[in-house]
């Protein structure tokens, strides 16, 4: 299943092959480095993403921060918090706050594929 994908991280390299994968995969992504861009294109056009998918640690705007913010715009939005370290309690706290899934960051390409499918057609 094809979806539309607004992916957020603070590494550059990491936007740019996940959404250069994504895209390959049939999807179409916005891959953004900063989470007030990223709110800003949400707030834009809410109804064009059917996953938001953000990193946890990042400067300025921590992926929790950025997911209520997506949240209080559009409560139904599917937002997952990919991690390096799953922390139960933490992960707990997300899920409480609307984050749909807490996931550890995949290792390869093929393993971020098999996420997202399943996340997109988890939703449907």
């Amino acid at each position: 299943m094809a979806g539309r994908i607004l992916y957020l991280d603070d590494e550059q390299p990491l936007v740019f092959l996940m959404t250069r994968m994504l895209t390959h995969l049939g999807h179409k992504v916005s891959g953004f480095t900063s989470g007030k861009e990223a709110v800003e294109a949400f707030r834009a056009s809410p109804g064009e993403f059917d996953l938001i998918l953000t990193d946890m640690s990042m400067p300025h705007m921590s992926g929790l921060e950025f997911a209520q913010e997506i949240l209080k715009i559009a409560p139904q939005a599917r937002v997952v918090i990919a991690t390096g370290c799953i922390d139960p309690n933490w992960a707990e706290h997300a899920r409480a706050s609307g984050v749909r899934e807490v996931i550890e960051k995949p290792n390869s390409v093929g393993d971020m594929s098999q996420v997202v499918t399943r996340l997109l057609a988890a939703g449907t």
